[in-house]
């Protein structure tokens, strides 16, 4: 079982706060119950697990004993941190994605990378693309929603997905810092509606855009199920043909434009990811737990084996076999 959602701190993080030294323009320091935190510009990025301090040995354990044979490691979210110097950014994204390389090849078999990116500086951002996925054990990219608050729509941003179409590459859209400001404020909304809302809007824009008809070659898979995008495409599709706004918007039925991408499974319902297989295709679906975040799903391999609502054909597909065929393995 191939997990393609989960996230790591790298170990230069974690000897830069044991050192008490700033990690590329970042503190990382100690959290309530001990969780990491990141500190940048006076502000708390909170990661839900204290296992991220902890060597990598025990993560392959507990990864072990949830059902999952291989973790495809992405650096936490906030930690993209697209409001950096473009040059800062360049050189953080080389070293991150060389450590990560170095970091899959203690463990072959056990874990792949997918590689971070400066979005910052498009043209750097896709020079570092197609550099990385040539490095040992990274099998992808992985990018925000947004680049400190502009869509993936934009028309800078070109020269990155021209780079993934070309070479093929896997990308992993993951929603990073919310933008709704107040309505989300309470209740942990920002995560539990932001987040998904977040996918929704990345997805909704490369498709409006004619983005991905453009570059048919890269492989973008949403996180957390695609937000709402598989239940707002009907509404997509049929703004297309009634609103000049959507003009680039290829014309398509809801269920082409839901299987230009593909998707992950953390959904946390089993009747929520029956639809979205229904939706996309079990073609379409991978095993994404999101480890160790507290808003994961840690048992999803084994859930997901042990459901009834999956075929056993679906069930092959979503938890090994679109994995490989879309990793290139």
């Amino acid at each position: 079982m191939i997990d393609i959602h989960a996230h790591y701190l790298p170990e230069s993080a974690v000897a830069a706060h044991d050192t008490g030294s700033e990690w590329f323009g970042t503190s990382i320091e100690k959290g309530r119950d001990g969780v990491p935190v990141a500190v940048w510009n006076g502000k708390p990025f909170e990661f839900g697990s204290t296992l991220h301090f902890r060597p990598i040995e025990e993560r392959l354990a507990q990864s072990a004993a949830r059902g999952v044979d291989t973790e495809v490691l992405s650096l936490l979210p906030p930690l993209f941190r697209y409001d950096r110097a473009a040059g800062e950014g360049v050189v953080a994204a080389r070293e991150l994605n060389d450590e990560l390389s170095a970091l899959t090849g203690r463990f072959p078999g056990r874990l792949l990378g997918l590689a971070s990116v400066p979005l910052q500086d498009p043209d750097a951002a896709a020079a570092e693309l197609v550099r990385a996925i040539a490095l040992p054990g990274i099998v992808g990219v992985t990018i925000g929603t947004h680049v400190d608050g502009v869509n993936l729509d934009a028309p800078e941003l070109e020269p990155v997905f021209a780079a993934a179409s070309e070479s093929r590459t896997f990308v992993l859209i993951h929603p990073i810092a919310p933008r709704d400001r107040g309505a989300l404020d309470g209740y942990y909304l920002r995560n539990v509606i932001g987040n998904p809302l977040e996918t929704t809007i990345a997805a909704a824009s490369l498709l409006a855009s004619g983005r991905m008809d453009r570059h048919p070659g890269a492989e973008i898979c949403l996180a957390h199920g695609g937000g709402y995008l598989c239940a707002a495409a009907g509404r997509l599709s049929h703004a297309h043909r009634v609103r000049h706004e959507l003009a680039k918007t290829p014309s398509r039925t809801a269920q082409d434009l839901v299987r230009r991408f593909s998707y992950d499974t953390l959904v946390h319902d089993a009747l929520t990811l029956r639809q979205l297989v229904d939706s996309a295709g079990a073609d379409r679906v991978l095993l994404g737990t999101d480890f160790p975040a507290d808003m994961g799903q840690p048992d999803a391999a084994t859930i997901i084996a042990d459901d009834d609502l999956l075929t056993a054909a679906e069930k092959n597909a979503v938890l090994d076999q679109n994995a490989r065929r879309l990793l290139r393995l």
